[in-house]
């Protein structure tokens, strides 16, 4: 398979999905998009991207890749009423990119694979500028030659794209990715909260923070936002709430305590109730309500 010769079905037209879809379109691929938001396709048209319904990417596509919002949202686009795999051609593959369990990637995986299809759960990190770019990092889990298959339109969004293993282990090393971007924004927030509190100007102290031993992806990335005011999401903080919620679950089953993940959560839990519509960087605004 090679973009050139393929046709790819997206269904979600998020932040993540939008930027995804119009990075395989440019890599060669005809591009059919389906979203619950119709006019977000439609937006996409004039780049080359097919308002098409689910019933059309079925019948047309042998790729379909998936940028939902959760494992519920999955199973219907899957499996509903409406689903794709009930009559996509036997082989077809399905490229998840939504961030859910790993027992239901798992499952998911193991129903695709007795309607003859090949799944690989590729859930991102890199946020919206990594979408944007087509630089994300691709965390896959599924077997061998579905990962060898999913390879070429992975390379046209990501940079990094590397196999962790059989299904469900894409989402176990994306649990793992969202508590250390949780726990750094907690950092992020407390620095600048304490260098606030102490009187240093918030632009000085960040850029001691950025170029020392401090240094993270959140001070880089995410501080020069909430300094200037921007709360808006490249990532939702629903979403990251989902997403530590998910590594919490697989915590706890294994009755491995995470003080930090828990408190984190606890954060987020509460900046969700304070704010809606944000991204995960407002943390700041659950410590000052």
């Amino acid at each position: 398979m090679t973009p050139e010769n393929c046709t790819v079905g997206v269904i979600g037209f998020g932040i993540m999905g939008a930027s995804m879809a119009r990075n395989i379109a440019k890599g060669g691929c005809r591009v059919l998009g389906a979203s619950r938001s119709p006019e977000k396709v439609t937006a996409l048209a004039p780049e080359g991207i097919v308002p098409s319904s689910l019933a059309e990417i079925a019948a047309q596509c042998r790729v379909v890749l998936l940028s939902v919002t959760n494992g519920a949202s999955v199973e219907d686009v899957l499996f509903g009423p409406e689903g794709i795999a009930r009559t996509i051609a036997p082989g077809s593959l399905i490229i998840d990119t939504t961030t859910i369990a790993p027992d239901e990637a798992r499952a998911l995986c193991e129903r695709c694979e007795a309607r003859g299809l090949k799944m690989v759960d590729a859930p991102v990190t890199g946020g919206d500028v990594g979408a944007r770019n087509g630089t994300l990092t691709i965390m896959c889990g599924g077997s061998s030659d579905s990962f060898k298959e999913a390879l070429p339109i992975l390379q046209l969004i990501g940079k990094r794209i590397l196999h962790i293993g059989g299904p469900g282990m894409g989402q176990a090393m994306k649990a793992v990715n969202q508590v250390g971007i949780g726990l750094g924004i907690v950092a992020m927030t407390e620095s600048l909260l304490l260098a606030e509190s102490q009187g240093i100007d918030s632009a000085v102290a960040l850029e001691i923070l950025q170029s020392g031993s401090a240094g993270s992806w959140a001070f880089s990335n995410y501080a020069p936002r909430l300094l200037a005011g921007d709360l808006q999401p490249g990532f939702g903080a629903v979403h990251m709430l989902k997403d530590l919620k998910i590594a919490l679950a697989i915590a706890k089953s294994e009755g491995r305590a995470l003080p930090g993940l828990e408190t984190t959560t606890t954060l987020f839990e509460q900046l969700i109730e304070a704010r809606q519509g944000v991204g995960n960087h407002a943390l700041i605004e659950a410590y000052r309500r």
